[in-house]
């Protein structure tokens, strides 16, 4: 008797993004089937329903953005970094 392995299924993993609601910062997701916006201050979750949508600006997703800023921080920061590039005319 032949022993067949039970494939476990893949799940996606979720990605969150940056955003804005209303005059709220916070951050956006996929959850359940559900996208919900997490307000940084208050810690209020809200469903985003079709009539959200025009108040809701969504920015860089947080996983790249905080690498981003990593390596920023790891190189100098903003300034450093485009005051330090090559200025000459090719």
């Amino acid at each position: 008797m032949a022993t067949v392995a039970n494939p476990t299924p893949s799940r996606k993993i979720s990605k969150a993004f940056y955003a804005h609601l209303y005059d709220q910062a916070g951050a956006l997701a996929k959850v359940d089937g559900q996208i919900l916006f997490m307000a940084t201050e208050t810690g209020d979750i809200t469903t985003i329903e079709p009539e959200h949508c025009t108040f809701l600006t969504v920015l860089g997703e947080i996983g790249l953005a905080d690498t981003q800023k990593i390596m920023d921080q790891l190189h100098g920061w903003y300034a450093q970094i485009a005051c330090t590039r090559a200025q000459e005319v090719a």
